[in-house]
């Protein structure tokens, strides 16, 4: 870190190089200011910095730490100091800094701004004058020097004595004459250099030293740099002069350090800073420039029309601003500027009656100023500042009014970003935690912004991977829909309830519904359109089943009847039938004809129990099973005819799967009449492939949070044509000549009546997969 100090002797600044650099501890702030003090410790006195904050970031944490370490240094080391960074955030947090310790608010964009600054304080600056050749020269220089001004008096002196001298010799008549002569010349030269050596010093000490200790108070003051009072006990003109100027300066400085306050406070507007934060800033701001003990901030609570003291304060404990609370209807100095608006001055507490006494006592309140916190019409609260040594006065009421004027802008800012804050907060709480899809995107389909439950429903794991595609290309299963709603907001604004298919990441599709409307952001003006996608796979799903399950409920009244009825003759025929091949003479040549007539009734008979099945209502008898015995069951059972045919059967089933309640014989059927249908369209050669698994609940056809085990079972056959695709689980839909129609028609049903789902996929020439889906509980059984 010490490479980043450098200190230029010649130009007497120290550049600073904080670039690239993060601040985090407190043992690195102390170690900096350790570099600080070694840079210009041999210097023996005050240096120009220059700092540079480009890529600098400062934690958070440590910030008011770091103020005021740099805060000590450069009250103790520097002339002045300036800052630059490109950074708007950086210079921001820079601002911060000035106003929270009153820092010099020199910060510039570039380093060439920076050391332009500093060469227009040194032009104002007095000529740093160190070696002591040149400090005799100007001494006695007589354009600039006192002393120099005394010496032609003294010249002249020596002159004097000199002719004197001869004069006196040249008429003496002896040498006693002579020598009393020598002796007095010599007295009077000696006398005269006695003087002139004591006068030159009294003159250095008491004059010369004062006036160059005042030129450089004054220098420093016009430069902005820092205060030292000149000492001095002399009652002479020079002492009169030194207090006068010791207390012209201090006015300066309290002038100074007033504006910086209030430039500091403006500094703070628009930075976002919380109000708490503010109030301390400025609480502490306001004592120090009075010399005040305590300093509080009262706010204003419109629902509760109160005024209570915001923490914290300058001077006063946060468990005794808590008890400052008080109604507007009270009789307090408070609500008394706060319904009046006018400031209050009271310099003896104990004699004034909007003084709560016990109030008083516990804080030790001797004398109060309060002004109001306005904002045009509206009072945001009321500022006091409490115990000043030889009470406020009027030019105190002053000062603190105009503090107060730009603190309440600053602070009714600050409570608008909280509002912001928090109504940001809100809004953003609703976007990520509403069950539905919400999405704002570009008028031609560019996501902008989404919630968590789109991308999750659309099988994204992050908004990162859908963030500026194009919903139309990329997530509208037909991109023509997504084109027509766009057109449609163009010209009407919005789209309402307007059912799609959506592409999932997968690829698979789910049922949506879709509203939309076209925005314009106030800010910017840009045009935008929010969605709001709702998953209706399941709710179709349900509408499906329900409508099947209607229509099922009429077909199977009529088909129980008609069973019923036929049946009962079937039976007839077939007793008659079989006691006919009993008792016929000639067994042999009627056999083929009987067996013709049987064979006809039996399927007569197979079909009217397939109706049968169909039409009973929803009975499922469930028992603890496995889904894996069951396909393996089913697999084993049908082996050696797919054996036969040369068609090779596949599973593919972990053996962790959850237990599950379904009633086995249905499931047995279901797995049995799909496996037939495979062997039946798959040619020899060919492959069935049957696939177990269980997921977490992102199904690809339900949403609904639940677990679910989806059986896959496909082929590689024929295929099913696109036109049957969608009826083939209708009642008395088959390609056989020998069907009857209904077997895929019971499979939906015993699949729907657990609760499950089926659909088919398919290409003709390139086979068809069924899959099934069964909802799990959260104890493994079915639900």
């Amino acid at each position: 870190m010490k490479e980043r100090f450098t200190l230029d002797r010649e130009q007497n600044i120290l550049f600073i190089n904080f670039a690239d650099f993060r601040i985090e501890s407190r043992a690195q702030v102390d170690e900096m200011a350790r570099h600080v003090r070694e840079a210009v410790a041999g210097e023996g006195g005050r240096v120009y910095s220059v700092v540079n904050y480009e890529g600098t970031e400062i934690a958070p944490e440590i910030v008011d730490y770091y103020g005021e370490r740099i805060k000590e240094l450069q009250d103790r080391y520097a002339v002045s100091t300036v800052r630059y960074s490109s950074s708007g955030l950086t210079r921001s947090v820079l601002r911060y800094l000035g106003a929270a310790v009153d820092l010099e608010s020199n910060i510039f964009t570039t380093r060439d701004e920076a050391i332009r600054a500093i060469r227009e304080l040194e032009s104002r600056s007095p000529t740093r004058v160190n070696l002591r050749g040149a400090f005799f020269a100007r001494l006695f220089n007589a354009r600039h020097g006192l002393l120099a001004k005394l010496l032609p008096g003294w010249l002249f002196g020596l002159c004097f004595i000199i002719i004197a001298y001869v004069w006196a010799s040249g008429a003496s008549e002896n040498q006693a004459q002579l020598r009393a002569i020598q002796t007095i010349s010599f007295v009077a030269f000696a006398s005269l250099c006695i003087a002139a050596g004591i006068t030159g010093a009294f003159m250095l000490h008491f004059v010369i030293k004062p006036l160059r200790h005042m030129e450089r108070v004054t220098r420093s003051l016009v430069v902005g740099g820092a205060f030292e009072s000149i000492e001095t006990r002399g009652k002479d003109e020079v002492g009169q002069l030194a207090r006068g100027l010791n207390d012209a300066a201090r006015q300066l400085r309290r002038d100074i350090e007033r504006l910086s306050g209030l430039y500091h406070i403006s500094l703070m507007m628009g930075t976002g800073t919380e109000v708490s934060r503010i109030c301390e800033l400025l609480t502490g701001k306001i004592a120090r420039l009075l010399d005040a003990d305590m300093c509080i901030i009262l706010l204003h609570d419109e629902r509760e029309n109160i005024i209570y003291a915001q923490l914290p304060a300058y001077g006063v404990s946060d468990e005794h601003m808590r008890l400052l609370r008080s109604s507007l209807d009270e009789h307090s100095i408070a609500a008394h500027v706060f319904a009046t608006g006018e400031p209050y001055l009271t310099n003896d507490t104990d004699a004034d009656s909007f003084i709560s006494q016990p109030g008083a006592q516990l804080l030790g309140v001797r004398a109060m100023l309060a002004v109001p916190l306005q904002v045009g019409d509206r009072t945001l609260g009321v500022l006091e500042v409490m115990n000043k040594d030889g009470g406020f006065v009027e030019d105190d009421k002053r000062l603190v009014t105009i503090f107060a004027a730009q603190a309440a802008h600053l602070l009714a800012g600050a409570q608008l970003f909280e509002q912001l804050r928090d109504s940001e907060e809100r809004h953003r709480q609703i976007f990520e935690s509403a069950l539905d899809g919400l999405y704002r995107s570009t008028t031609d389909g560019q996501f902008v912004t989404l919630n968590p439950a789109l991308w999750t429903m659309l099988g994204y794991e992050t908004a990162d991977e859908l963030m500026n595609a194009n919903h139309v290309r990329e997530v509208f299963a037909d991109a023509s829909i997504g084109n027509r709603i766009l057109a449609e907001l163009g010209v009407h604004g919005q789209v309402v309830d307007v059912e799609c298919e959506l592409r999932r990441k997968s690829g698979e599709t789910l049922h949506a519904r879709l509203s939309v409307r076209v925005v314009t952001d106030t800010a910017s003006g840009e045009i935008y359109h929010l969605g709001i996608v709702r998953n209706v796979t399941e709710q179709k799903r349900l509408s499906e089943q329900l409508k099947i399950s209607e229509q099922l409920a009429v077909v199977g009244e009529l088909v129980a009847g008609v069973a019923h009825e036929v049946r009962n003759p079937l039976c007839g025929i077939t007793t008659t039938l079989s006691a006919m091949a009993r008792r016929l003479d000639d067994k042999e040549a009627v056999r083929p004809f009987i067996d013709v007539v049987l064979k006809e009734a039996d399927h007569l008979n197979h079909l009217m129990e397939q109706l049968l099945e169909h039409s009973r209502p929803n009975r499922i008898e469930n028992q603890p099973a496995c889904i894996q015995s069951l396909v393996v069951e089913a697999i084993r059972e049908r082996r050696a005819q797919f054996a036969n045919k040369g068609v090779e059967i596949e599973l593919i089933c972990p053996s962790n799967l959850p237990g599950v309640h379904l009633d086995c014989r249905k499931m047995n059927g279901v797995f049995a009449n799909l496996l037939d249908n495979a062997l039946q369209h798959t040619p020899p050669g060919g492959c069935v492939r049957v696939v177990v698994a269980a997921n977490n609940g992102r199904n690809l056809h339900h949403s609904d949070g639940h677990a679910h085990i989806n059986i896959n079972i496909s082929d590689n056959g024929s295929g099913i044509a696109p036109a049957d695709l969608p009826i083939i689980f209708e009642p008395f839909y088959t390609t056989r000549t020998s069907g009857t129609g209904l077997g895929l028609a019971i499979v939906r049903k015993a699949i729907h009546d657990h609760g499950g789902h089926i659909t088919a996929r398919s290409e003709p020439n390139k086979g068809t997969r069924f899959v099934i889906s069964l909802p799990i509980d959260r104890n493994g059984q079915h639900s």
